[in-house]
């Protein structure tokens, strides 16, 4: 059975996941090459990826939320569009930012930072689930587990950070999930 979070986790620990859904999305393509995805796994290149196994992931903690942040071309009816086949996801706090041709979206980054860090400054969790690979968030890690809070890192393993993997508290990698595809173990595992 895979371990999602730290052995050392206390059974009535609080946890919150953040996911950088852009960045993953992005490495999930890079990895998956010409393949087709998963049938469980919803994937919109560049913008989202998930699949509902990912947020049904339960144990004694309780997850209180999960956060997902991500950015995508066109008006407010397709950001709510992708918000909402988050929420169907297990996503219950999705923040889809608009991004331009020129410029992109820097709010992905800095949003998922100061929620995740405002969230454990105010005591609302004792484990984050940080969905990320990039060095960038490594000051993040340091700054929340100066908190007292424990940081799980689940990236792809392809691309990830030896310094985010270092700086964090426990790593899963969720390509075991959103690479396999779906039968009796799996739902049996993650359902």
């Amino acid at each position: 059975m895979p371990l999602f979070l730290p052995n050392t986790a206390r059974t009535d620990a609080r946890v919150m996941m953040f996911v950088d859904g852009e960045n993953l999305a992005i490495r999930y393509k890079a990895q998956l090459g010409e393949k087709q995805s998963a049938s469980h796994v919803a994937h919109v290149p560049s913008v989202m990826v998930w699949s509902a196994y990912a947020s049904r992931i339960r144990g004694p903690q309780n997850y209180i939320r999960r956060y997902y942040y991500t950015s995508c071309r066109g008006d407010k009816a397709c950001r709510d569009g992708i918000a909402a086949q988050l929420k169907k996801l297990g996503i219950e706090a999705p923040r889809v930012f608009p991004r331009t041709k020129s410029r992109g979206s820097k709010r992905v980054d800095i949003t998922l930072a100061t929620e995740m860090l405002t969230h454990a400054h105010r005591r609302n969790y004792d484990i984050a689930v940080l969905v990320a690979g990039d060095e960038d968030y490594v000051p993040l890690v340091e700054a929340v587990k100066n908190e007292g809070c424990q940081v799980c890192v689940w990236a792809l393993s392809s691309g990830l950070s030896p310094a985010l993997y270092d700086a964090s508290d426990h790593f899963w990698d969720i390509g075991q999930l959103l690479f396999r595809e779906e039968d009796e173990a799996l739902r049996n595992i993650y359902g």
